[in-house]
């Protein structure tokens, strides 16, 4: 089973306009579709006929903003499925919007709930609020670590705006890397500094 998780965005829904999204960093998802949701572009390549894919908002609580926003992503999303006719099934993690113990801890334990056993990972975090991103990469490494799950993308879509608040350069970077790097940190078995530098650049040379 496929799940994409998506952190959703507090941002006025007018401002999120369809783009295109030049692909950096892995030409296996390039998509010349405009989306609005970047995850969206990654999809339309990668979801195929009738098979499960679960899609997890992370969203906040009672923001208007976040609602309108995830019902726009939704039916991008079923745009795109109508000729690919995946079974996309829809849920959510409803957070505060308060960096606090509690809500790393809902976070991290809705998802380890909601992501079954050896399910492949799509996950967009170009929207959210800075805690939740770290808050994300630990429930990463408990599902990946306990239910057999396996990372594919992680995805950021960058875009700029000009001096009339209009977006342009529009980019879409695979920071799938970037989870593996945490990964490794928390995993590096060097006994003294010189020997964990060597794996860093090990690591970087890749």
């Amino acid at each position: 089973m496929k799940v994409v998780i998506v952190t959703a965005p507090m941002m006025n829904p007018d401002r999120l306009i369809a783009k295109q999204y030049p692909v950096d960093g892995s030409d296996k998802i390039n998509c010349k579709m405009p989306v609005r949701s970047p995850i969206n572009s990654v999809l339309a390549t990668k979801l195929q006929k009738d098979e499960d894919v679960k899609v997890i908002y992370i969203t906040i609580k009672d923001n208007k903003k976040c609602t309108q926003n995830i019902k726009n992503f939704t039916e991008e999303l079923e745009t795109i499925n109508k000729e690919i006719e995946a079974k996309i099934s829809y849920t959510n993690v409803e957070i505060e919007f308060k960096p606090t113990k509690q809500t790393y801890n809902k976070l991290i334990t809705d998802l380890a709930e909601k992501v079954p056993n050896e399910a492949e990972l799509f996950i967009d975090i170009t929207y959210s609020y800075k805690p939740a991103i770290l808050s994300l990469f630990c429930a990463l490494r408990f599902v990946e670590e306990f239910n057999d799950a396996v990372i594919q993308y992680i995805v950021y879509g960058k875009v700029e705006f000009d001096d009339d608040n209009k977006p342009q350069n529009p980019m879409l970077y695979d920071i799938t890397s970037l989870y593996y790097l945490f990964k490794l940190m928390g995993t590096m078995g060097a006994t003294n500094a010189e020997e964990a530098l060597k794996t860093l650049k090990d690591f970087f040379a890749m």
